[in-house]
């Protein structure tokens, strides 16, 4: 799976590179490295049958000249941005109904698997972002950030995925964990323990 990941990746970057083409570059746009962090993190936790769907999204993407990527932070200008939102949504392909019912509900999940690992890992889970919404004006809230995402996956993505994500639940552990673990990991950690008793250490030692 892993060389799929890869391409995914790959793809992925160009189309992250390409936002806002033209303007001035994002300090983020130079950070391929945090970018592949955070990627393999994430597509490390899906099941081969997504991953595989979601190659054929960003192949299907490449050729009909859309940019999931601009598409998914045009997504979440709507709640962040909603004037900017409207002046860009003819950039959108917008999902059909069944796609749009799927993305609300994969993400009600894992918003509710995201305030778990808040409450069982703060130091490390950071709390980098608010988690509902409601609270954007405090910055892009996780809940936004990852509708925007799943708005721009085709309806058999979703479905595999969500698949996944109640398989992970039913066998005693979460897709939020599970990603949180990867990335964890690529930083050299052996354990999420590990990683948040080390970040809690850095934050009583005055961030030092």
């Amino acid at each position: 799976m892993s060389y799929i990941i890869e391409e995914i990746v790959s793809i992925e970057w160009e189309m992250f590179t390409s936002v806002n083409e033209g303007k001035a570059r994002a300090s983020c746009q130079e950070d391929r490295q945090t970018f592949e962090v955070m990627r393999f993190s994430q597509f490390g936790a899906w099941s081969a049958e997504a991953t595989a769907s979601y190659l054929d999204d960003l192949k299907a993407a490449v050729t009909a000249g859309r940019n999931l990527l601009e598409e998914k932070y045009i997504n979440m200008m709507k709640t962040t941005q909603p004037g900017e939102y409207i002046e860009l949504l003819p950039r959108l392909t917008l999902p059909t109904e069944k796609a749009r019912a799927l993305a609300q509900e994969l993400n009600d999940i894992l918003v509710e698997q995201t305030r778990a690992l808040f409450e069982d890992y703060p130091y490390v889970s950071g709390r980098s972002r608010p988690l509902y919404s409601e609270f954007d004006n405090y910055g892009t809230s996780v809940e936004t950030y990852q509708l925007g995402e799943l708005l721009t996956y085709s309806e058999k993505t979703l479905a595999v995925l969500k698949n996944h994500v109640q398989s992970l639940a039913e066998n005693g552990t979460t897709y939020a964990k599970t990603v949180l673990e990867n990335t964890v990991r690529f930083y050299g950690y052996e354990s999420l323990d590990a990683a948040e008793a080390a970040a809690k250490n850095h934050y009583e030692c005055g961030g030092r």
